[in-house]
């Protein structure tokens, strides 16, 4: 059009981004600029009136339905209203109606007016159900009234039987029940739909009629009735068990039915209530009243058993208590805790808390653990045990289960259950056998023992089975899996306790099965198992603890560890219904949980192994049985490299809780703060509960990190796990190095020197603790001197000897006075005062039992208050002085120095255990401890007449009164109410365990505890886990193995004339020496060793380790001179003799005599 027009003729796009519609201010009809206009104004305004036009319907349709329901109400008020004055004037006193008659016309106009809130209703039902009765349901047995109206009638009597008042209940209840029984007789299935409704309101009526009652029979009859009832279903009794099991004994107090069970249970069939029990098992109790609701039924269960007076026996019965008693185990636990326990201080957070039973359960679930009851059980087993060879392992399985419910439920009585089943006989195939061989048997048979104990590679494979059959739910405790690990774990359980009771004589007695027979009649004897028995189950043992420390947790689960997932097998063998507080942490960690029965978690599983198998090694290692080299699994390790990756894992540990402590100490001073001014006042308002369950928060999340903490370091050191608790699969010499290495890297660590490998090599690199010590008081100035130390004890300390005029002694102390302050130390404390500590007929050292209690009695004598400061301050110096005494060990151990001191073996057991604390006092450690005690024991295990003839009770005298003095004694009891419970034949190997367990572990146990304490503040007590007493013993005293004299040939150093020179040649005194000592015997060479070095045992890792070094130096030209000694750094000095006959006439008269020992 334009031919010099270049641009673009299009009209350019309007962007409105004002997020408005654009509108036409000129065909707006509203003066709003935001009105729509044109078409969207159109669809609006017919949208709206539409809208309204359908709520004007609506409000119509509601108004016809509010006039057409109150029209409808008002009839039928009125019907009802006119039908009511029917049924009032056919019941008023001029009616001439008879029962009959009345009651075919009276029940249908009932049924059509009756409402459950109406109390004038009630009375008219009770008028109709008198007729009904009194004529005996004649309206339904002419067919006047349809039978299908029963159904109706019964849910109108149960509804007014649920609303009677306790006032008027006895008086009005019994027509009710008549007629309801009448109901019974005639159509039962009319009850089938409200058995539930049913049972719970004749709970309520037993409950609020109270024990005694002249309607007991028919509410007896009420009660039995479904249970009875013939011409129905067998759906029908079923459902009735299930409803009389679930609605009616899971109430409390059923006073009518408890205080006269005997008239319930004659038609109760226990088998059919134990099967509805087991077809459908309680499911896991969440809230209180579950729980509850569980444990009535539990107790009344076993009082329905109690009271049934027969000899006929129930098999489905033990599997139903074991069921029920898994779900509730945690609440029995928790009311039947011993006193000791309850009010033993502290609770851990995750402890749920004390809990009471009401006084009737209580009571019944005591009956579980009678004398009578166990071995009725056992009894009842033996009849039923092997009906068929498929169910002997079911049998012995479901049995074991029990048993270990019990032991845990009543944890005060576990010795008690273990004893009834050691002393009870199991019938089999081949006669009766103990129960211990029995279920030894049991478990050789399982397949898991098989696999475990024949290949050490086996038993992931077997741990890790379950989680590819089942994972969850309670169902699942019944597989073959399950079945196999009760078996085992209950001979386990039983087996520590019968190791408990065994003396080395029954013990190694029973490893000849042709001795054992000739000697039938001892029980312990019967009860032991043979050399290749013993060889098999500790192979099974010790693959299995193995594995069990070993393997990651998660990778038994296979469960990984996450951020908020524990991963771990705390879920392994636990119950499914474990009861959990609802902070507790472990909610959140059941992802996979492995279900063998109740109490029995992963921890416990692991420690029952653990146990086993170390007290077979500790009897083994004192006394051999096995072959050489049987406790030995290096093959699972690369030895060339064990050194190195242990120590790396100690290091990652080492960080870890170096870490940890940081962030404890962090926590703890936020908790400090949060905790600050919080009084016990406060806590009852609002913000002071708040602030109060913030500080419980902040301890909860201090105990998780504690918790994942040591998950990690089992983590991060399997080998440092296998080492603490099952060392003796390493040879020992490693071990003895992997000791020396964790000193060292502690050194490091305190000195910050990365080369410091040799105590005498670091200690000018730190600063030192200084001390004069006085001679012959060396203990108490050294208490006083480095008491507060504490774990700087480990640190070099510099002494200066003070003689007894007070004048200092010369010399430097380079390590050899600090060598002999220590061994003076020992020497007076041990030797000297024979107060702390005293010795056995085989003159090894021990805590002093009576210590603690002498001590008491002192104060008393002294007439010092207790509970005064004056008592608490001498009580606890006291044990303070057991404490440095402790320290003081351990410097010694930590600095290599060895002393000649020996302890009494089962004393370091306790040392080797203290770092789990799993110490079990054994009839062998009393032998040790008191041989005269033990003769009595052994003599009273013996005795074949009747025990109760000797009038021996379950307590122990102790002695009170110091060496000196008259002797004073004080008697305890060994069990609660001991003095009220006689020594019987039967109980007599649970005295004798109780005795032992006296002396060896409580008596002593404060003076024990505050040693360890001190020892373990200078040594790990997971360094002393790795060794066994005899091992201790020669880590502490030195090599007890003939004296290597080439070896310390090659470490002594010389000094003086005696120096070597550059040619390499020994002075030819020196060489003299050493043809002597060749010739000697190795008794007089440890007399030699002895009078240089104070101590007659060589180092554990050869003279290497010795410090100071053995040294030789010139001790002058005068051959007529004797040699002498400096003990403190190890030095001999030796005149120059020139004939070897010379030399050793003169060093052995010098050693025998004791002649020349002095400091240099």
């Amino acid at each position: 059009m334009f031919p010099t027009f270049t641009g673009n003729s299009r009209k350019s796009r309007n962007v409105n981004l004002s997020g408005q519609r654009a509108i036409n201010p000129f065909t707006s009809t509203s003066w709003s600029p935001a009105s729509p206009v044109g078409a969207s104004q159109t669809v609006a305004h017919a949208q709206a009136e539409r809208q309204q036009r359908q709520q004007e319907r609506d409000r119509l349709k509601a108004a016809l339905r509010i006039q057409r329901s109150w029209r409808g109400h008002r009839v039928r008020r009125g019907v009802r209203l006119s039908r009511r004055q029917l049924l009032d004037q056919l019941y008023s006193g001029g009616a001439t109606v008879d029962a009959l008659q009345r009651s075919i016309r009276g029940l249908p106009l009932i049924l059509a007016v009756f409402q459950a809130s109406k109390p004038e209703d009630h009375k008219r039902v009770r008028r109709v159900a008198q007729d009904l009765v009194q004529t005996r349901f004649g309206a339904f047995a002419s067919g006047a009234v349809d039978a299908s109206r029963m159904d109706k009638l019964t849910r109108v009597l149960i509804a007014v039987l649920e609303r009677l008042d306790t006032g008027s209940l006895q008086s009005q209840a019994q027509i009710l029940l008549e007629a309801v029984d009448g109901i019974l007789n005639l159509r039962p299935q009319s009850l089938e739909q409200v058995l539930a409704q049913y049972y719970k309101v004749l709970g309520m009526c037993c409950h609020q009629i109270g024990p005694t009652s002249h309607s007991l029979d028919l509410v007896r009859n009420a009660v039995v009735a479904p249970l009875i009832a013939t011409h129905t279903t067998r759906t029908f009794i079923k459902t009735a068990y299930h409803e009389f099991a679930f609605s009616y004994l899971s109430q409390h107090d059923l006073l009518l039915f408890e205080q006269n069970i005997g008239s319930f249970v004659e038609d109760i069939d226990l088998d059919h209530l134990s099967s509805s029990l087991l077809a459908a098992p309680p499911k896991d109790p969440k809230t209180p009243e579950a729980q509850s609701a569980v444990l009535w039924l539990l107790a009344h269960f076993v009082s329905l058993h109690k009271s049934k007076e027969t000899s006929e026996s129930h098999p489905q019965y033990l599997k139903t208590l074991y069921s029920l008693l898994c779900v509730t185990s945690d609440q029995i636990r928790a009311g039947f805790a011993p006193p000791d326990s309850r009010g033993s201080g502290e609770r851990e957070l995750d402890e749920a808390p004390e809990q009471n039973l009401p006084p009737y359960v209580s009571n019944s679930l005591a009956t579980l653990i009678d004398k009578d009851e166990i071995s009725g059980l056992l009894e009842r087993f033996t009849v039923n045990y092997g009906e068929s060879p498929d169910s002997e392992l079911e049998d012995a399985s479901f049995l074991a289960g029990y048993i270990l419910t019990l032991m845990y439920c009543f944890p005060g009585l576990g010795d008690d259950i273990r004893m009834r089943l050691y002393l009870a006989d199991i019938s089999t195939r081949n006669g009766p056998v103990p129960a211990m061989k029995f279920f030894w048997d049991a478990m050789i048979k399982t397949s898991i023992f098989s696999a475990i104990a024949s290949n050490e590679d086996a038993t992931l494979d077997v741990l890790r089975h379950q989680r590819s059959s089942a994972q969850f739910g309670a169902a699942t405790t019944h597989s073959q899996w399950h079945r196999e690990w009760r078996t085992a774990l209950l001979f386990l359980e039983l087996y520590v306790f019968v190791l408990r009771l065994t003396d080395d004589d029954d013990f190694f007695g029973g490893l000849n099965p042709a001795m054992d027979a000739k000697d039938s009649g001892s029980r312990l004897r019967s009860s032991s198992l043979s050399k290749q028995e013993l060889q098999r189950l500790t192979r099974f043992l010790k693959h299995l603890s193995f594995t069990l420390y070993y393997n990651p947790p998660e990778s038994l689960t296979g469960v990984g560890l996450g951020s908020d997932t524990q991963g771990n097998l705390d879920g392994l063998l636990a119950h499914s219904a474990r009861r959990r507080s609802p902070l507790n942490p472990g909610d959140r960690y059941k992802a996979a949980t492995f279900v063998i029965t109740a109490g029995i978690d992963f921890s416990t599983f692991r420690n029952l192994v653990t146990t086993t198998m170390r007290m077979l090694y500790e009897r083994d290692s004192r006394r051999p049985f096995l072959p050489d080299g049987h406790w030995l699994m290096t093959s699972k390790f690369d030895m060339g490299g064990f050194l190195s990756a242990v120590v790396l894992e100690e290091r990652r540990q080492h960080d870890i809780r170096e870490a940890g402590e940081d962030d404890d100490e962090d926590g703890n001073e936020d908790a400090d703060e949060d905790n600050m001014d919080v009084d016990e006042h406060i806590t009852q308002t609002y913000a002071g509960q708040r602030r109060s369950h913030h500080a419980y928060m902040e301890r909860l999340r201090a105990q998780q990190k504690k918790a994942a903490r040591e998950r990690m370091l089992a983590a991060h050191g399997p080998k440092l796990e296998i080492l603490r608790n099952m060392p003796f699969v390493i040879p020992f010499e490693t071990r003895v190095q992997l000791f020396r290495q964790f000193v060292h890297l502690d050194m490091e660590r305190r000195r910050g020197a990365t080369s410091a490998f040799e105590g005498d090599r670091w200690r000018p690199m730190a600063a030192t603790h200084q001390a004069q010590i006085t001679r012959g008081r060396v203990f108490t100035d050294a208490m006083s001197a480095f008491w507060d130390l504490n774990d700087k004890l480990k640190e070099p300390i510099q002494i200066t000897f003070v003689d007894e005029f007070g004048m200092q002694e010369a010399g430097i102390d380079g390590g050899g006075v600090t060598k002999e302050f220590l061994t003076s130390v020992t020497q007076e404390a041990f030797t000297q005062d024979q107060r702390l500590f005293i010795t056995n007929s085989n003159n090894s050292y021990y805590p002093n039992p009576c210590a603690v209690d002498q001590q008491r009695e002192a104060l008393r004598a002294a007439r010092i208050p207790e509970e005064s400061n004056a008592w608490r301050e001498s009580m606890a110096d006291l044990l303070r002085q057991y404490e440095f005494l402790g320290r003081i060990i351990g410097k010694c151990m930590y600095e290599g120095i060895l002393i000649n001191i020996t302890f009494g073996g089962f004393f370091l057991l306790k040392w080797a255990t203290a770092n789990a604390d799993t110490y079990r006092a054994s009839i062998n450690d009393l032998r040790e401890l008191d041989e005269e005690l033990y003769q009595g024991m052994m003599r009273l295990k013996n005795y074949s007449g009747d025990v109760t003839d000797l009038d021996l009770d379950f307590t122990i005298t102790d002695q009170v009164s110091l060496p000196d003095e008259p002797v004073r004694t004080v008697t305890r009891n060994l069990v609660t109410g001991g003095d009220k419970v006689p020594v019987t034949n039967e109980n007599r190997p649970l005295y004798i365990s109780y005795v032992a367990r006296h002396r060896l572990m409580v008596q002593p146990f404060q003076q024990t505890r505050a040693f360890l304490r001190g020892l373990g503040m200078i040594i790990d007590p997971g360094w002393l886990s790795m060794f066994n007493q005899t091992e201790l013993q020669r880590l502490v005293g030195g090599d007890s193995s003939e004296i290597d004299v080439e070896d310390l040939r090659r470490h002594t150093v010389y000094g003086g004339v005696y120096e070597i020179g550059e040619d390499g040649e020994e002075h030819p005194t020196v060489k003299l020496f050493w043809e002597v000592l060749h010739g000697l015997e190795d008794e007089e060479r440890r007399e030699v060793l002895k009078y240089v070095t104070s101590t007659p045992r060589a180092p554990l890792l050869g003279f290497s380790q010795l410090r100071p070094a053995f040294g030789i130096r010139d001790g002058g030209s005068d051959e007529d001179r004797l040699p002498s000694a400096s003990t403190c750094v190890n030095l001999l000095k030796l005149p120059r003799y020139k004939t070897a006959a010379v030399l050793r006439s003169k060093l052995l008269y010098a050693v025998k005599s004791g002649a020349g020992f002095d400091l240099s």
